[in-house]
């Protein structure tokens, strides 16, 4: 199973100083849409988003969780 996912968002990148508004709230939807599945750990760094998965989870509600979130580009397990 998967330990971590690395989440790359698309045009949120393109933002001037409010950056980490957007950035932040992309975290909270995260955060919201995984909150069912278990209590993954959500952060950011260099522009990416890292998710931190529980031992045991629900992989393929994971990934339907987190294609559900406006903004995300890429999901990398």
């Amino acid at each position: 199973m998967y330990k971590a996912f690395l989440i790359k968002y698309s045009e949120i990148g393109l933002k001037g100083k409010n950056k980490y508004l957007f950035e932040n709230s992309l975290i909270e939807q995260i955060k919201k849409s995984l909150k069912d599945i278990g209590e993954f750990n959500v952060s950011k760094t260099q522009g990416r988003v890292y998710v931190e998965c529980p031992d045991i989870y629900d992989y393929d509600g994971a990934i339907e969780a987190l294609k559900s979130v406006f903004g995300i580009a890429w999901i990398c397990p």
